[in-house]
């Protein structure tokens, strides 16, 4: 009699109701992609070291903390001053301000006392005599003061046309004094020329100051042209001593 053994199906594995697990290692493409992240970081790093801009050392890193230290106080050090600077200027604006004001107030001022004085003048001058003889130009009245013992002679001097409706006239006014020295000596002392325009009248005032010793005792008063070679009026007027 034969007996037939028939061989042991094998059983799937895993099975569902196999509980055993095998040993099994990391599958391939895993392993390539660590090791691609392992390669791609390393290239980086050495793309950044090789041709990346430079890192600081620790001892450059406090060097550039310092100087920006540094910065930072001389800023702050040049803003306090440019602070104190602008409360000088804005102080001193608020001063000129104030001076400016001033001057207006006292321009105000002096123009409202001006502007009657101006028409009394106007009067006075109305009142003022012309005489014809000595030409179109008239001295019509002066004042030539010296102080006794002294060098010092101040004058006044009244230039008059007899129509305020003339064209204005330009010219020169020559002053010259005579008088004497105390050793008795006799001198003539002319002055520089003056530089006058007028209108209708002219008041011309000023000082002039003598050699030591030297007293004068007349005047005379010329009024030459604008050129002058012409002259237009003269007049000899005593000086007074006080």
């Amino acid at each position: 009699m034969v007996i037939r053994v028939q061989a042991k199906r094998a059983i799937f594995k895993p099975a569902p109701y196999d509980t055993r697990r095998g040993s099994r290692g990391l599958p391939g493409w895993l392993i390539l992609f660590l090791v691609g992240i392992l390669l791609g970081g390393g290239g980086v790093l050495f793309l950044q070291a090789s041709y990346g801009e430079k890192r600081l050392s620790l001892a450059e890193t406090q060097k550039l903390t310092e100087e920006l230290k540094n910065l930072s106080v001389e800023k702050q050090s040049l803003q306090t001053r440019v602070d104190a600077s602008q409360k000088v200027l804005d102080s001193e604006v608020r001063v000129r301000d104030e001076q400016i004001h001033q001057l207006k107030s006292s321009l105000a001022k002096a123009e409202s006392l001006i502007g009657p004085l101006r028409e009394q003048l106007n009067l006075f001058a109305q009142t003022l005599t012309f005489d014809p003889r000595y030409g179109p130009i008239g001295v019509s009245t002066s004042s030539f003061t010296q102080e006794k013992n002294a060098t010092k002679l101040s004058y006044l001097v009244w230039l008059l046309q007899e129509n305020a409706q003339k064209p204005e006239f330009k010219g020169w006014l020559e002053l010259s004094f005579e008088g004497r020295y105390a050793n008795g000596r006799v001198e003539t002392i002319v002055l520089p020329r003056i530089a006058i325009k007028l209108n209708h009248y002219l008041h011309v005032t000023g000082t002039t100051d003598f050699p030591a010793g030297f007293t004068a005792t007349r005047a005379n008063a010329k009024v030459v042209t604008e050129d002058g070679k012409r002259q237009v009026t003269w007049r000899v007027m005593p000086v007074q001593i006080k």
